[in-house]
């Protein structure tokens, strides 16, 4: 009986949760958790600043513009944000994505993080194993266990216990660096290692153009390359027919995703992962399949053309910074093929791609809440 309770609750706090998002409240408002408060979990929410100073029995799944946890969360942390900060207490494991994630406390089990920029500060202090993907990694604390990175830029400042194994272009390794096992990485440049800093094991390097070679073989890498112009191509057509018959949506997205960067970024990922519970929530109930199919190909088509606003966006700061006359189908043009040669970076690419997929979805929910507000307005 008490495990069906615990089901019903966590059930009815992902409806309650769902409703306030597809209402367009949740990210409206603060949420806020004081420092002698003390909340049962699972606890669910999300609002344009989340604050956690208090202490969550149970596990803790938080999404917000901004987020900020320097309370007590006794079981794993779930977040999501432009702005994450973790800097109390977490007793299982952590997951975490947004555009900046820092930790700066104490994690008892294992961490996962995936964002732009991802710090573990001096108070760092993870039992476990970390897993990490973003454009710059920074670690100055403590981890017990083995840290896997993928990166554009990565520092170790701090202490590992375990291995390093670690993908990244440019990979730093200070005076202060501790490392009680080996570090192997894969770059096409020698890392930076201080004579200082301590290693126990061995460091080993493999350079990214010979692990490549060794495994796509050359046919392939033709192939790829085509898949590419024609991914390129097919989606520049489309975003030239989008912008010929709907120019002032598309720009209109494009322009929020400047305008609210972090706000587009934790609404983008707030939608992207709550978006497939609601469908299967639907699905359940016999009667939503028809909405839930519906849903299902909205959710489609804003990810696949998700990069369309992007590009567009990528374009018109190119052509800003150029002083170049402001012309959509051009801005498109150069925007989508930037993207287009980021997206095949090995790992960086990836986790850009994510990031954007974020950034324009969130801005298209967002218009379209402001849409659906003004249609409120004028049909109360």
């Amino acid at each position: 009986m008490r495990i069906l309770l615990k089901k019903v609750l966590s059930v009815s706090l992902i409806l309650l949760t769902l409703a306030f998002v597809l209402k367009g409240e949740a990210l409206a408002k603060d949420v806020t958790v004081s420092k002698d408060e003390v909340i049962e979990g699972p606890y669910l929410n999300a609002g344009n600043n989340v604050t956690v100073s208090g202490t969550i029995n149970g596990d803790a799944y938080l999404f917000g513009s901004f987020v900020t946890i320097d309370g007590t969360i006794n079981g794993d942390l779930i977040v999501g944000g432009g702005v994450v900060t973790i800097k109390g207490k977490v007793s299982d494991d952590v997951r975490a994505a947004g555009g900046i994630v820092t930790i700066d406390g104490k994690v008892g089990k294992n961490v996962t993080a995936l964002g732009g920029t991802i710090t573990f500060g001096s108070d760092a202090n993870v039992d476990g194993d970390i897993v990490t993907g973003g454009r710059t990694i920074v670690h100055l604390g403590n981890i017990d266990g083995n840290a896997l990175a993928y990166a554009d830029e990565a520092t170790l400042a701090g202490r590992v216990g375990g291995n390093i194994n670690a993908t990244a272009q440019t990979i730093t390794v200070t005076k202060t660096a501790i490392l009680d096992g080996n570090l192997a990485y894969t770059s096409d440049k020698e890392a930076s290692v201080s004579a200082q800093a301590k290693i126990a094991g061995t460091v080993q390097r493999a350079a990214v153009g010979k692990a490549l070679t060794r495994v796509v073989p050359k046919k392939a890498r033709g192939v790829f390359l085509r898949f590419r112009l024609l991914s390129y191509l097919s989606m520049l057509l489309t975003g030239l027919v989008l912008l010929k018959i709907a120019p002032r949506q598309v720009s209109a997205v494009s322009k929020l995703i400047g305008e609210q960067p972090w706000r587009s970024l934790g609404l983008g990922f707030l939608s992207i992962i709550l978006t497939p519970i609601v469908i299967i929530i639907l699905a359940i109930t016999i009667i939503g399949v028809p909405l839930a199919a519906i849903l299902g190909v909205v959710y489609a088509l804003m990810i696949s053309l998700s990069s369309l606003f992007t590009g567009l966006f990528v374009g018109q700061k190119v052509f800003d910074l150029a002083n170049f006359k402001e012309n959509r189908y051009a801005m498109m043009t150069v925007g989508l093929l930037l993207l287009q040669l980021v997206f095949a970076v090995p790992v960086v690419g990836t986790f850009v791609r994510i990031l954007s997929i974020f950034a324009a979805v969130g801005a298209m929910v967002n218009l379209g809440r402001e849409a659906l507000r003004k249609l409120e307005i004028r049909n109360p």
